[in-house]
């Protein structure tokens, strides 16, 4: 009894098998790299905005009394 398999794994076959392969992996690792950034973008920017929130006295660059129409002056 013999098993008809086809042409197999002749080289010029096996050749765009083992390219898509060779492709599909750094595609993949670019896709999970780039998920990876945006996840700690947010998460940076969002820190910054609750820091920035609870300190507002470190906000203002400008004094009151320098503000052009008060009348601490």
């Amino acid at each position: 009894m013999e098993r008809e398999v086809g042409d197999g794994w002749r080289p010029w076959t096996a050749v765009p098998r083992i390219a898509a392969g060779a492709i599909s992996v750094p595609v993949v690792v670019g896709f999970v790299a780039l998920g990876a950034a945006v996840i700690v973008i947010r998460s940076l920017r969002d820190v910054a905005r609750g820091t920035w929130a609870r300190v507002p006295p470190w906000r203002s660059t400008v004094h009151e009394a320098d503000r052009p129409g008060s009348r601490a002056a």
